[in-house]
């Protein structure tokens, strides 16, 4: 059998060219001859419709079988909640004039191959995550490399930082011979990526255990790092890499390998044949840092050893207030000993308010168990009037209602998993009179209720007040909320953030060009604002935005906003059993004409917590335990 290979040598070649061989192909690289008949063609080098022409042609009828190695950059770069699955577009339709150069070039290839190849022979287009390996020691890894062997500190932006997938050359090698002249991979996209989710916090705390040498980070404002012309690795386009490994690929037999693994190995390899690294690039950052007004650097603890298998349901997630590194979950071989009744912890988010205490921005810190929205289910009712199996939210606020409630009766103030111990526990207590029976009909949806309640409270009377629109910034889940209270108030609403990004229910506009409509007299002045992104280059032009007397609403004020801006900082947990009834009640009322089971998910399992502070377009994913 007869391959050919286009493309460079290095990397993918290197990795390609052996395994094709142990599958029994002779493998030729270079021009393709139009004499010759292959089996397979792998084309890694066409990157444009043009390219893709002239070697279509070169080749002719010759062909049985054409695996085009496209890329990720098909899908465009926003976040999102779940990866992209390759039938999420469609190259022959989605080539909009207003998308990025890259993603254009990309779909444009792909559509050009499709059309070349009808009725002559059979193609299969391969769209891995970004590529890593040994070849190629500026990748991402690499980048991690260079500033941990330079004295350990990684400075990144503040704000949403991308969650991505990549894949080793290896990986991407065996994927290719997997399709090769199979009939189920014929004229199909298929994504090919790791299983690992990737952060930059979480990639370079890998690479750091590699090497075995201290991290630290630090944060610095998006504005101070885009003014130095600073950019992160993968630049703008990283959440394209976000991506879910096809099926078709898993039915045939490939499987990725151990991401851990490979970035340990990968890693070791750049530090032994480390290349000169950017020293200028390196020093800016640092001196961006420098530069910037009370700097706080957190230091990761050292990787924990894998936890052992548990004999129980009974675990606590902890974290230390200000230290976000030291965020743990605890297995424990003996269910703790608590008064009834007791609840199991069937659910718990993690919103915006358990980053704000691991970031350190509330006065009190601490050692805690964390977590303060959860879905509980009564294992133990004890003397109370409570149902054995019976699903509740709890109110975590203090004080409660109940002058007899035991949590309650000395007045203190607090909210649970911030002030206080909270619902990190696999099974734990819970006065009755800090339970509200949560409807079965809602599902999981119920836990939109207590974020939906901190919104009733702080933004009821802001939207009954004028009819004027209502901007919303950010792509948090409760941005969805707002919008829909606002639609339910009769106002129109607008969705804004630093860059334009495409939704099905909720796109979004820059927030430049809006201000800018509203300067113009082309757009209404909004008469309320609402602001989830947490950053000051979208605070900043919002508060201008605003028709004068008007309310700005934060779920945190950003670093470096004047104070002259004033704001109105949004509650972090449900103030009153009433509000939380009113939320409930609003979500079942909604359930009638809206899609509100979008807003929740994914499941996210207990024991990779931290996936459940990914961002999350539009919705809120929530941690369960499976075992």
């Amino acid at each position: 059998m007869k391959a050919l290979y286009l493309g460079e040598l290095e990397l993918v070649g290197r990795a390609l060219l052996p395994q094709l061989e142990q599958a029994g192909y002779t493998v030729y690289c270079g021009d393709p001859d139009p004499a010759q008949h292959y089996e397979l063609v792998v084309d890694n080098a066409s990157a444009s419709a043009t390219e893709v022409r002239a070697l279509v042609a070169g080749i002719g009828h010759h062909a049985a079988h054409y695996v085009l190695l496209s890329g990720s950059r098909v899908y465009p770069a926003f976040f999102r909640l779940r990866p992209w699955c390759e039938d999420e577009i469609d190259v022959s339709l989605d080539l909009f004039p207003s998308l990025p150069p890259a993603v254009l070039a990309a779909r444009a290839t792909e559509r050009e191959l499709r059309l070349l190849s009808r009725g002559r022979f059979p193609i299969t287009i391969l769209r891995p995550a970004e590529v890593e390996g040994p070849d190629a020691p500026k990748g991402i890894t690499g980048w991690f490399v260079d500033r941990i062997l330079d004295g350990g500190l990684i400075v990144l932006p503040e704000g949403d930082l991308p969650t991505y997938r990549h894949v080793s050359a290896d990986d991407l090698a065996r994927a290719i011979v997997t399709v090769a002249g199979r009939k189920e991979a014929f004229d199909r996209a298929l994504n090919v990526a790791s299983q690992a989710l990737l952060g930059y916090w979480g990639h370079a705390a890998m690479v750091r255990d590699a090497l075995g040498l201290p991290l630290r980070y630090g944060y610095v404002p998006a504005w101070r790092w885009r003014a130095a012309g600073l950019s992160l690795p993968m630049g703008e386009l990283a959440s394209s890499s976000f991506i879910e490994s096809s099926p078709i690929l898993h039915q045939l037999g490939w499987r990725p390998g151990d991401t851990f693994e490979f970035v340990s190995t990968l890693a070791r390899h750049c530090a032994e044949h480390r290349q000169a690294g950017d020293q200028a690039v390196i020093a800016r950052e640092r001196q961006v840092l420098h530069e910037a007004e009370a700097v706080t650097l957190y230091t990761p603890a050292v990787a924990a050893a894998p936890a052992p298998q548990h004999k129980t349901r009974q675990w606590s997630l902890r974290a230390w207030g200000g230290r976000p590194a030291s965020l743990t979950l605890e297995r424990m071989d003996d269910v703790q000993t608590f008064p009834a009744p007791l609840v199991k912890v069937c659910a718990l988010t993690l919103t915006a308010a358990e980053e704000c205490f691991l970031r350190g921005e509330y006065q009190q810190q601490g050692d805690r168990t964390i977590g303060h929205n959860a879905l509980l289910q009564v294992v133990q009712p004890g003397a109370s009037s409570l149902s054995f199996g019976a699903m509740m939210l709890p109110l975590s606020t203090l004080p409660c209602d109940d002058p007899e409630c035991p949590w309650c009766c000395n007045g203190y103030h607090a909210v649970l998993g911030i002030g206080c111990g909270g619902y990190g526990w696999g099974i734990c207590t819970t006065p009755p009179s800090h339970l509200i029976p949560a409807p079965a009909e809602l599902g999981m949806v119920v836990l939109l209720a207590d974020p939906l309640a901190c919104l009733l409270d702080a933004l009821s009377a802001a939207l009954a007040d004028d009819p004027g629109p209502v901007w919303i910034a950010g792509r948090s889940f409760e941005a969805a909320l707002v919008a829909w209270l606002a639609q339910d108030a009769g106002r129109p609403v607008l969705h804004v953030d630093r860059l334009g990004w495409a939704h099905a229910e909720f796109p979004t506009q820059a927030i430049d060009q809006a201000l800018e409509q509203v300067r113009t007299g082309v757009r209404a002045a909004p008469t309320l604002a609402v602001d989830f992104s947490g950053s000051g280059d979208v605070t900043w032009p919002l508060a201008h935005a605003l028709r004068a007397g008007s309310s700005l609403h934060v779920r945190r004020r950003p670093l470096g906003l004047p104070y002259g801006i004033h704001c109105h900082v949004l509650p972090a947990a449900a103030a009153t059993r009433a509000l939380l009834e009113a939320a409930i009640g609003t979500l079942q009322r909604w359930s009638l004409y809206r899609n509100i089971d979008a807003r929740v998910g994914p499941a996210v399992p207990l024991d990779i917590y931290w996936d459940a502070l990914l961002p999350s377009p539009f919705s809120l994913p929530w941690l369960e335990d499976k075992a």
